[in-house]
């Protein structure tokens, strides 16, 4: 855990350096967002797709998670058009109420509150939340959005939005993961050496990401923004806890902590990215970040520390 931790400051450090120094950061950052989604995330939804173990209470919680899920990201997109002041911040309100930090955070969490078990069913979690992959809803809903210097194609309009959730890279690599399984070809020996070490190198990644899309000044926001980034927060780190659960009692599944836990997790570092690729409102998605996740991290301790 301690290497993983030096990895990743030295990994953000990095991506801070050069973010100074590159005259186009944001293009580096681009470049690293098209490896995630055309390399790392095919490969690991490959991994996942092809050696989970399906069993039929956990089947069972993944739709109550799928459910509660859609329905925490409608009410994100539904905030955002309320009260987010243009596309560029309603983007990032909704993108923030969605998207918990399960993978570079809720990983690490997860070990430390339910041991190997936990981490493994949080892996799941992070890639079957939305029954599609993650990425393929991150890279609609930035097209959605996108802002007039998006490096990212914008896909304005629901049939546009959709499409883009179901036609990516991760999202393709998981069908062909599943024909493979059903037609009885097991590839599992070649992509279980695979699968951990990708694991890990989301997290290098993500935190030179990090580095790159953070905006370095400082912090200055006025009254409205800092009330909206309140209210993302509690939406955020309740909604969709709040309603994974109702879901679990309404139908008798039980819903196991792992999912409760991640459900609450802060604002996804993710956003920073999305935000710099795509030209959403930076500075708002720094904001959720740098409130959310010591908030979080704070609660997770004194939880763990009350517990008998």
């Amino acid at each position: 855990m301690l290497t993983s931790v030096l990895g990743w400051v030295l990994c953000f450090s990095v991506g801070v350096a050069l973010q100074r120094r590159l005259r186009d950061p944001h293009g580096a950052s681009h470049l690293l967002f098209m490896l995630v989604l055309w390399v790392m995330s095919p490969l690991v939804v490959v991994y996942a797709y092809t050696t989970v173990s399906v069993r039929l209470e956990l089947v069972a919680a993944f739709g109550c998670l799928v459910a509660a899920t859609w329905i925490t990201l409608g009410a994100g997109m539904l905030w955002g058009r309320l009260a987010g002041r243009g596309s560029r911040e309603a983007g990032v309100m909704a993108f923030a109420t969605a998207m918990g930090n399960c993978g570079t955070l809720g990983f690490p969490l997860t070990t430390l509150a339910f041991g190997g078990q936990g981490l493994a069913l949080a892996v799941i979690y992070a890639e079957f939340q939305f029954l599609i992959p993650t990425d393929g809803v991150v890279l609609g809903l930035g097209r959605h959005y996108a802002g007039p210097h998006s490096r990212g194609l914008r896909a304005p309009g629901l049939r546009k939005l959709v499409r883009s959730w179901l036609l990516n890279p991760p999202v393709v690599a998981g069908a062909a993961a599943v024909a493979l399984r059903v037609a009885g070809v097991d590839i599992t020996p070649y992509v279980s050496p695979i699968g951990p070490f990708v694991g890990l190198l989301f997290g290098l990644v993500g935190f030179l990401q990090i580095g790159l899309a953070i905006s370095l000044e400082p912090l200055a926001h006025d009254r409205s923004e800092v009330w909206r980034a309140a209210v993302t927060i509690v939406l955020r780190c309740g909604l969709l806890a709040a309603v994974l659960l109702a879901l679990g009692r309404l139908t008798g599944v039980p819903i196991p902590g792992v999912f409760l836990l991640l459900a609450a997790m802060p604002v996804a570092f993710n956003t920073l990215v999305v935000a710099a690729v795509f030209d959403l409102d930076r500075e708002l998605a720094r904001l959720l970040v740098a409130v959310s996740t010591p908030l979080v991290i704070a609660a997770v301790f004194i939880w763990q520390l009350a517990a008998p």
